[in-house]
């Protein structure tokens, strides 16, 4: 498959067909890595986690203690 490099802004962007985005799960406002290899350019979606993603996960309340719950100097002013 070949496509085409055009000037966006600065920069150059390459459209990814829609069947490889798909394929990858690559949709509007997906983080992806570019590399720098001895082959060319690799292009690899970012497996960091997003804030929404890792917020989904929390369950009922906070189970930990706060670490600073008594004051110890002059924090009540």
């Amino acid at each position: 498959m070949s496509v085409t490099a055009k000037k966006w802004g600065n920069s150059i962007g390459v459209r990814i067909p829609f069947k490889i985005a798909q394929k990858y799960g690559v949709e509007n406002g997906t983080e992806l890595e570019i590399f720098d290899t001895q082959d060319g350019i690799m292009l690899k979606v970012s497996n960091r986690p997003t804030l929404d993603s890792l917020l989904a996960q929390c369950e009922g309340e906070n189970p930990v203690e706060e670490l600073f719950s008594n004051t110890v100097g002059k924090e009540e002013i």
